[in-house]
């Protein structure tokens, strides 16, 4: 590719789509107004939606060229005020994949690129509706860079050649070393506990808040006519439908989820509609999460995630990438140490840094203060259903007691560091190298040191920002201990 080029013209099909859902809300609100327009107003308020909604996305598309050279990506893009970006391969942190199913049958992808110095949140450049054959390139160009100079990958010259299946599928970078394909059994599971439903119903709960006070207070008053148990079985109703909906959202998003290694990368494909292909590479792999909710601890599944020095999971969870959705305790270890090979291959015994009986009681302690000023102003002023809130004093007791019971941390080598914490019903256990810890506090109140309790707070890199890892009333030697052996390796 020797001439800046043109995205495919699907490329604007992808603008329209983002610019409408930014903007959607100019459609509803002209749509609202419409009886209240003259006829002037609704001709104006029709071209200032068209031209924005349309018009202007045409505008983007036509104005973004992109060239890939030996030596760099260079993208120029804007409308009235132009910019040109040259991005050198040594500077590429992770390259992100996105193929929705009406760009298969045309051998076309959106591309993400990110680099150390994206804005928070934007990739450093995305390039929509580009051949599948760009992204190879660019990893050829990428590879040849970090070996010295090399011939010229011959796929950059030709035009890109459309594949044979009926499916574009990305192909790993490098030989493949390693594989992990999801099964139908681990994907249910991870969908079936998945914690989606509460934003679902906490949406649900503003759309009602944004109706007209007249139909709720309607709508109340035919409630009051009914039985109890219809009432309950219509509220059973509600969250029934918003967890097969929760359920099927993530059965979509990790539809055929497939994770593979080569000697550098990592990389994640997964998605029905949208095939989602994130590829990482591992020297940029800050920890590993190993993640469980209540629910999952029960039956006993962990979802795997990675801390990276970049966005690339952004929508992810908690914008972390998950390289395993869900697996089987048992079988945890055995299959991440192929992949990420400073990860023990048989489970760590946490036995130091583990909370006291004392201290369990200082973390039950906090959680009921933390929730005892909302339950008094609910039981003073919102009686009698105010009362309800007294559930959450053995709710915050149970917090306190599963936060305590879920700390504890050791270091299995002098280059790996593993903390476990318990917060919002949720354990993780990370795996920190020691050349990746970007900082270590230890602090303690004046009342602690008579108990040998500390604070042990532990920062690694997270994207833009910081991962903070807090270990609380934990045996102040044992952290000390740490704190000295981190000391040691700083000098």
């Amino acid at each position: 590719m020797t001439q800046p080029k043109h995205t495919h013209p699907l490329g604007y099909v992808d603008h329209t789509a983002k610019q409408l859902k930014d903007y959607w809300f100019l459609i509803i609100l002209v749509v609202w107004q419409w009886a209240s327009l003259s006829p002037l107003l609704r001709t104006g308020a029709v071209l200032v939606v068209l031209v924005w909604l349309l018009i202007w996305p045409l505008l983007q598309w036509f104005s973004v060229t992109y060239l890939i050279t030996p030596t760099a990506i260079v993208v120029h893009s804007g409308i009235f005020v132009r910019h040109h970006r040259h991005i050198p391969y040594a500077r590429l942190q992770t390259v992100q994949r996105k193929q929705w199913f009406y760009l298969r049958p045309f051998h076309l992808e959106t591309l993400q690129i990110e680099t150390a110095s994206h804005q928070d949140g934007e990739p450093e450049v995305k390039l929509r509706a580009v051949p599948t054959t760009v992204a190879d390139t660019i990893e050829d160009y990428r590879q040849a860079a970090q070996l010295g100079p090399q011939p010229a990958p011959t796929t950059a010259a030709a035009e890109p050649v459309p594949a044979t299946p009926s499916e574009t599928v990305a192909v790993p970078d490098g030989p493949v070393e390693h594989s992990y394909v999801i099964d139908h059994h681990a994907l249910s599971l991870f969908a079936l506990t998945s914690t989606g439903v509460i934003p679902l119903l906490v949406a649900l709960l503003w759309l009602y808040g944004k109706l007209p006070h007249k139909l709720t207070d309607s709508l109340i008053d035919d409630a009051a006519h009914f039985a109890l148990p219809l009432i309950v079985g219509g509220v059973v109703l509600v969250l029934l439908v918003a967890w097969i909906i929760a359920y099927l959202w993530v059965l979509i998003r990790y539809y055929r989820f497939t994770l593979t290694s080569t000697s550098d990368h990592l990389q994640i494909a997964k998605g029905f509609f949208q095939r989602n292909t994130i590829s990482a590479p591992l020297d940029r792999v800050q920890a590993v999460r190993c993640k469980q909710n209540i629910l999952r601890q029960w039956l006993h599944i962990q979802t795997i995630q990675v801390l990276l020095a970049s966005k690339a999971a952004t929508g992810d969870n908690d914008h972390d990438l998950v390289i395993l959705p869900a697996i089987d305790q048992q079988a945890l270890y055995p299959t991440l140490h192929p992949f990420i090979d400073w990860v023990p291959a048989s489970a760590p015994t946490l036995t130091d840094l583990k909370v006291t009986p004392w201290g369990r009681w200082l973390l039950c302690r906090n959680a009921v203060l933390f929730v005892a000023l909302p339950v008094l102003l609910l039981c003073l002023f919102l009686r009698p259903w105010g009362l309800l809130s007294l559930l959450l004093l053995p709710i915050a007791i149970l917090q306190g007691l599963f936060a305590g019971h879920n700390t504890g941390g050791t270091r299995l080598n002098d280059q790996l560091l593993v903390l476990q914490t318990g917060h919002f019903w949720t354990r993780e256990t990370f795996f920190v190298p020691r050349d990746q810890i970007q900082s270590m506090k230890l602090t303690w109140s004046v009342w602690l040191p008579k108990h040998n309790l500390a604070h042990l707070a532990v920062n690694v890199r997270h994207g833009n920002h910081n991962q903070e890892i807090e270990l609380r009333y934990i045996p102040a030697d044992q952290a000390q201990a740490l704190y000295a052996w981190y000391l040691a390796s700083a000098r």
